[in-house]
């Protein structure tokens, strides 16, 4: 991981002319602050995929001293060689600063984070882990507490007050990351080998209300009476759209996620009754 925080990315007079007030600041401050009286950095690189930090307390072992290289990587841009940018926990990056080569070239530059590197879209995913988003109530009419019918169209819906966004945030350092999940589409199940995919909740049946209101109904055709149990088991699969933010400035879509629930119902056949 050394060679991928070489910051190749800056041309290396750039590199020079920022390299010299950062040398000069941690010399006036007398070693104190960001580098200890040896020239070392306080910085520990204690994250599993970045720079090995047992470097930062010997100077990389070729006596060259650290200093702050990036001091708040929010208003200077890291990059490493894949063009991903980088941050750290405290916005804080340390370099060795070493003298040029015999022939005056100046070679790689190896940096650290203090702290851990922060990736802010993989704490986007760790938000998304912790977001609690509870199974969708499945509410039916006529009411499947009871009993469904044959040749009856039902209306199927999911409570209003569940059908909305869902937020959760995940921070490490200075790095925040919020994630946000807005329902879109129900897939319902009825049971019976139908399938439905409805836009939003579907329409909660009140009286009056015409069978047109609702843009989510199914009708059972055959009697639920050779199931097992006696019953179909109605399901239904909601699916969320997700996206990220993260006070870096970076953000984006992350893959769509669902969360379903199922209930059993007892469809009952209507017998046609003939009347003189």
């Amino acid at each position: 991981m050394r060679a991928r925080l070489v910051a190749v990315t800056l041309l290396t007079l750039a590199l020079e002319v920022l390299l010299l007030p950062i040398a000069s600041a941690a010399a006036d401050d007398g070693g104190g602050g960001f580098v200890d009286p040896n020239g070392d950095p306080t910085a520990t690189a204690n994250d599993g995929d970045s720079i090995d930090g047992g470097s930062a307390g010997s100077g990389g072992g070729d006596g060259c001293p650290w200093i702050v290289l990036i001091e708040d990587d929010f208003v200077w841009a890291l990059y490493d060689l894949d063009g991903n940018r980088r941050y750290s926990e405290t916005g804080r990056w340390f370099a060795e600063d070493c003298p040029p080569n015999a022939d005056g070239s100046v070679g790689g530059i190896v940096i650290i984070p203090e702290g851990s590197e922060v990736d802010p879209a993989a704490l986007a995913l760790d938000a998304l882990a912790t977001a609690s988003i509870d199974q969708p109530p499945i509410s039916t009419s006529p009411s499947a507490d009871r009993r469904l019918y044959t040749q009856v169209p039902t209306w199927l819906w999911l409570d209003g007050t569940w059908w909305r966004g869902y937020s959760a945030t995940a921070s490490a350092g200075r790095v925040t990351s919020t994630v946000t999940a807005a329902p879109v589409a129900t897939d319902w199940a009825p049971g019976d080998g139908d399938q439905l995919t409805c836009d939003g909740p579907g329409v909660e049946w009140r009286r009056g209300l015409p069978d047109s209101a609702t843009n989510c109904s199914h009708t059972y055709r055959h009697s639920s009476a050779d199931r097992d149990g006696g019953a179909y088991t109605l399901q239904a699969t909601v699916s969320f759209e997700v996206s990220w933010t993260s006070n870096t400035g970076q953000g984006g879509a992350l893959p769509a996620i669902t969360r379903s629930s199922s209930r059993s119902v007892q469809v009952g056949e209507i017998q046609a009754v003939e009347t003189e």
